[in-house]
């Protein structure tokens, strides 16, 4: 299957910054979930046997969650439409039930309902009865999507964990809809195996990101500030990998399986891992001395990620 491989976006959050992020063409994003699900789910041939109703379980950092077939022939034959149920929304992408009920409109002259986002936009939405017999509230993927860009331009009173909340969940798929259209260029295809291995490559780094948080908030209430931070994390890296962060960085994009990388050659993956670990360790050990914690948290994460 071929894909577009996309457009890309800029986010304002506030004057002066800017987040840049990649979307697929809205016009391909059902297909693609819908392809996600029939690699991740070993439903070989699953496009041609969708029906209305139908749910479809993807993974999530870890989770699973669910879409719904909102018409197996929305954009032409063979081309399903897919949604997200208000539940589902709340619980992944961060926006409350309470909020999405208190947005949505009924406009009886056509038949459907729509939610009106502050912005002033509005977006159909469907009651579908799925094939479990319970019935959804859905918005199709790529309102949801539009909607979404919408709230984190025009909040209006969305709250600023809600926001970033969305902006992950966006971000997630973004980046999945174009690993999924690169290999399917670069490969002829994306595999089962191809999906696992993003996944918990997405999965790691974001778990590193929230325990880099802790790790230099940690550093700066003990008075880090300016050039310390980075000199404890090439303290980090140097201890693990016996270079510094930026050289060990552009190894990993420039050599793959080359064995000269560290003590013991480790994928880029694993070793964010062991980054992540041992500053979480530093936080943990930290008795009286920034240079003691820091020996004692490499020590430990040498031993257990093998690096000796």
């Amino acid at each position: 299957m071929a894909f577009n491989l996309g457009v890309l976006i800029i986010y304002t959050i506030k004057p002066g910054l800017s987040i840049l992020t990649f979307c697929l063409p809205l016009a391909s994003v059902s297909t693609v979930l819908l392809r996600l699900w029939e690699i991740t789910s070993g439903q070989k041939g699953a496009m041609k046997k969708i029906k209305k109703g139908q749910i479809i379980d993807l993974s999530y950092k870890g989770r699973d969650f669910e879409a719904i077939v909102i018409d197996p022939n929305g954009m032409g034959n063979g081309q399903p439409t897919v949604g997200f149920g208000f539940g589902m929304m709340q619980r992944y992408s961060g926006l409350p039930d309470s909020t999405m009920n208190g947005w949505l409109q009924g406009l009886p002259e056509d038949d459907f309902e729509c939610l009106k986002v502050p912005s002033g936009n509005t977006y159909r939405v469907s009651r579908i009865t799925g094939l479990d017999k319970n019935e959804y509230v859905v918005l199709e993927v790529r309102d949801w999507f539009d909607l979404a860009f919408d709230v984190l331009e025009k909040p209006g009173r969305v709250s600023k964990p809600i926001k970033t909340k969305l902006l992950q969940f966006v971000k997630w798929f973004a980046i999945k809809g174009f690993y999924a259209g690169a290999y399917a260029v670069l490969k002829g295809a994306y595999t089962a195996k191809d999906d696992r291995t993003l996944s918990g490559w997405m999965e790691i780094r974001l778990a590193g990101v929230i325990k880099r948080n802790k790790y230099t908030d940690f550093l700066q209430s003990q008075g880090c500030e300016g050039y310390d931070y980075a000199y404890w994390t090439d303290c980090v890296y140097t201890g693990l990998f016996n270079m510094q962060a930026r050289q060990m960085k552009q190894m990993w994009k420039l050599i793959e399986g080359d064995k000269s990388i560290g003590r013991n050659y480790i994928p880029e993956a694993e070793g964010l891992k062991a980054v992540a670990y041992c500053e979480n360790q530093v936080v943990e050990l930290f008795v009286e001395s920034l240079e003691q914690a820091h020996e004692d948290a490499i020590s430990f994460t040498r031993r257990k990620f093998k690096l000796n």
